[in-house]
C-alpha cells in the first residue's frame, strides 16, 4: 500500500497501475485529435517540414477562412445534420417502443424475434451494401436524404433495441402495475411512466447513434454519388483540392468533430449510468 500523505486516501499499487494504464491509453487516443487541431493552425508548408514541429510556429486562421472557398462544406454539413438528427430521432422512438415491447409485453415468438434482431449485429455491413443500392435505385431513393436516413436507422436500431430493452427490464414491475391500476393503457404507461425512468438508456442510445451515424462512411459512399447529396463524411474526401492542402483539410476535420464532442459533453454524466444499467440488468 502507498502511505497516505497530507490526509489523502491510500492507493494500492494495483490502482496506481490501472490509472497509469488508463492515462497511457487516453494519451494514445487523444494524440491524433490534438495533432489535427494544431495542424489546422499551420500553413501547408509548415506541415511538410521535416522534422515537424508539434506546435505551430505561427498561429494562423487562414485554413478556417478558406473552407468556404474550397468546396461545399456548408452543404455537406447541412446534409449530415439533417440525416443524423432525423435518423437519431427515429432510432430513439422505435427502439424505445420495441424495447418496451420486448421487455414487458408478452407475445408469441418474442425471444426468437429478439434473437434474430440481435443476430443482425454480427453480420458485416458490406454484405448489405449492394442490396441497399439495388433497392434504393429501384425505389428512386438514391442521392436523397431519405435514402441515407433509412439505412442508417436500420443499421443502428438492433443495438439500440438491446439497450432500451435492458433499461426497461431494470424498472420494477410494481411501478407499471400501479400505473395500470390508475387507468393508464399500454401506450400511456410507456410514455408517462416507463420512458422517463429509462432516460439513462435513452441518452446512451442518443450518443451512440449520433456518433455512429454522423461518422458513417460506407453507406453514404455507396448511396450518395451526387455531390449535392453527400454528407460530411464523404464530402470531406473531396475537399483536399487538386493538391493536398493539409492545413485546410485539418480545419475541416476539426469542425466535423465538434458536433459529436458537444453531444458527448452535454450527456456524458448519463452515458456511464445507461451503459451500466444495460449491461447489468439485461
Amino acid at each position: 500500500m502507498v502511505k497516505p500523505m497530507n490526509g489523502l486516501p491510500r492507493l494500492s499499487w494495483g490502482k496506481l497501475l490501472i490509472h497509469l494504464c488508463l492515462g497511457v491509453v487516453s494519451l494514445v487516443f487523444l494524440t491524433p485529435f490534438v495533432y489535427v487541431f494544431l495542424n489546422s493552425f499551420k500553413t501547408t508548408e509548415e506541415i511538410y517540414w521535416v522534422p515537424q514541429s508539434f506546435l505551430p510556429k505561427q498561429w494562423i486562421l487562414d485554413n478556417y477562412l478558406q473552407i468556404g472557398e474550397k468546396g461545399h462544406f456548408g452543404d455537406y454539413f447541412l446534409n449530415s445534420v439533417i440525416i443524423t438528427c432525423t435518423a437519431v430521432f427515429l432510432v430513439m422512438v422505435i427502439s424505445s417502443l420495441a424495447g418496451y415491447a420486448f421487455a414487458r409485453l408478452p407475445f408469441k415468438g418474442r425471444q426468437l424475434l429478439l434473437g434474430f434482431i440481435l443476430m443482425t449485429i454480427t453480420i458485416p455491413l458490406v454484405v448489405f451494401l449492394i442490396p441497399m443500392f439495388l433497392m434504393e435505385n429501384a425505389a428512386g431513393l438514391l442521392n436523397t436524404n431519405l435514402g441515407l436516413i433509412l439505412p442508417n436507422v436500420a443499421v443502428v436500431l438492433p443495438f439500440a433495441i438491446f439497450i432500451m430493452r435492458s433499461s426497461f427490464v431494470g424498472i420494477p414491475k410494481e411501478i407499471e402495475e400501479a400505473a395500470e391500476m390508475d387507468g393508464c393503457g399500454v401506450f400511456m404507461t410507456w410514455w408517462r411512466i416507463m420512458l422517463p425512468m429509462a432516460k439513462n438508456g435513452l441518452i446512451t442510445v442518443l450518443i451512440m447513434s449520433f456518433n455512429a451515424i454522423w461518422g458513417e462512411y460506407a453507406i453514404a459512399k455507396t448511396l450518395a454519388t451526387d455531390q449535392s447529396s453527400m454528407p460530411l463524411s464523404v464530402g470531406l474526401t473531396l475537399m483536399k483540392g487538386e493538391v493536398w492542402d493539409f492545413g485546410t483539410l485539418a480545419a475541416v476535420i476539426v469542425l466535423s468533430m465538434l458536433p459529436p464532442i458537444i453531444i458527448f459533453i452535454i450527456f456524458q454524466k448519463r452515458l456511464v449510468e445507461g451503459i451500466t444499467q444495460g449491461a447489468v440488468k439485461g
